[in-house]
């Protein structure tokens, strides 16, 4: 099986993250033998072709403002998710994810509770987004005024990517009604340990803080949001549920 993991191709997205979006469904407890999967947006469908090998009696459909090659008109909806959207209206979906959506357009909490509006009571919600507060992003800002995956310049007709940072994006969830079950960081390098002395030096400064902070957070909270991992890691999933 490892093997298989080692294959998952990257796709839209940081590298690792689709295997981590896997690992995570192979342990989460659910055989999703006929169940319903939706990726929102799917980009060019290579994680929907790797739910179908990994879970290939799910319903895996997919969403975007393109219809990929790979995806059949009846396994695809063609939506803009900045906007309100309605899409295979015929049934609701035991899992939705978005993997380096968001960052795409603005409205992040109508896209978050259009997605739980397609979500049946108690299925399962998974966000991910990149990490801008491993120590290479903290260094790059003081340096360069800017986030390490982000360019500091746009031209007029040029993308634009919406930074939410962790916190912000855990809020939005709590917004449009999901209940944060887990955060895992996803996604990381062999140059990136070559920050490990620095974090080592920070992170128990870092752990005080969180663990004293006066805010009405829960602790547990907190410490999910910014583990040691954190410093060092490129991405970030978030778990969520919509609640019965």
């Amino acid at each position: 099986m490892k093997n298989f993991l080692d294959q998952i191709p990257r796709g839209n997205t940081a590298r690792g993250v689709n295997r981590a979006i896997i690992e995570f469904l192979q342990t989460s407890g659910t055989s999703w033998d006929g169940l319903a999967m939706l990726d929102i947006p799917c980009g060019r469908g290579s994680l929907v072709s790797t739910l179908r090998n990994f879970f290939p009696k799910a319903l895996v459909k997919g969403c975007d403002v393109e219809m990929p090659e790979s995806l059949s008109a009846n396994d695809f909806a063609l939506v803009d998710a900045s906007r309100p959207f309605q899409v295979f209206a015929e049934s609701k979906f035991d899992l939705v994810l978005c993997v380096s959506g968001v960052m795409e357009f603005d409205n992040t909490l109508q896209f978050f509770e259009q997605c739980k509006n397609h979500l049946k009571e108690g299925g399962t919600f998974v966000v991910t987004n990149d990490n801008v507060v491993s120590l290479r992003d903290r260094l790059s800002y003081f340096w360069l005024g800017k986030v390490r995956p982000y360019h500091m310049f746009a031209a007029q007709g040029q993308p634009t990517w919406k930074v939410i940072p962790i916190y912000n994006m855990v809020r939005l969830l709590q917004d449009a009604g999901f209940k944060i079950n887990e955060i895992r960081y996803a996604s990381v390098r062999a140059k990136d340990y070559l920050m490990l002395p620095l974090a080592l030096l920070v992170y128990p400064v870092q752990f005080v803080y969180m663990q004293f902070a006066k805010h009405r957070m829960p602790v547990a909270l907190r410490h999910a949001m910014y583990p040691f991992s954190s410093l060092l890691y490129r991405h970030y999933l978030v778990v969520c549920e919509k609640p019965a």
